[in-house]
């Protein structure tokens, strides 16, 4: 599924395919594109620490009743990385305004990476303070990991250099994935998908 978005028509004269080779690149860099179910495998297990210091075995420790959003940073390049994880605050920032995070459903934020052990300490206490009361510190924490590739592959998550959503039940399945830049249309596309996964709770 992907949110539809409004494009100028372009009629192909040679000026005009540079053009449109561009808007058809912003569109894929800024459109929340949602993998089903059917496509979706699952999360490698990883021991690892919140930010609020308590230990955390990944993905048998999320505490969703209802359902977990689980938002991941994941890049080979660390500005890159950094970028995933600030909009990810934003992403969660936009559900909890929303109304889509409760008690029920709880929204989780990792950042994936490679980097040498001694340095593990230094990076968790730098997203410890720059994440401080923007969410829960105890939902909350990074991921080191040896193979990057083989993390995402598991659950079939693409590299793209993209901040990526994975609405989890509470048994552990990965029922969707959203990826892109929060966006009014994109908290709406995760908000419509949480409100789906719910409904038969409520019938």
């Amino acid at each position: 599924m992907i949110n539809s978005l409004t494009f100028k028509q372009f009629h192909f004269a040679p000026q005009n395919i540079v053009a449109a080779s561009v808007w058809a690149f912003v569109f894929l860099l800024t459109t929340c594109v949602s993998v089903n179910a059917n496509e979706l495998g699952s999360f490698q297990r990883v021991e690892t620490e919140t930010l609020d210091e308590e230990d955390f075995v990944f993905p048998d420790d999320f505490k969703g009743k209802s359902l977990n959003i689980v938002m991941l940073a994941m890049s080979k390049e660390k500005e890159n990385g950094t970028w995933q994880g600030d909009m990810l605050v934003e992403w969660y920032t936009a559900l909890a305004e929303r109304g889509v995070l409760s008690e029920e459903v709880l929204g989780y934020h990792f950042s994936v990476m490679k980097v040498p052990w001694f340095i593990k300490g230094l990076i968790r206490g730098g997203m410890a303070d720059s994440y401080e009361g923007k969410m829960p510190l105890s939902q909350a924490g990074a991921i080191f990991i040896k193979d990057l590739e083989k993390f995402a592959g598991s659950p079939g998550i693409e590299l793209d250099s993209q901040p990526t959503l994975v609405l989890v039940a509470p048994d552990g399945k990965l029922l969707e994935i959203f990826k892109g830049e929060v966006s009014e249309d994109g908290v709406t596309a995760v908000g419509e998908a949480v409100a789906a996964h719910l409904q038969p709770e409520a019938e």
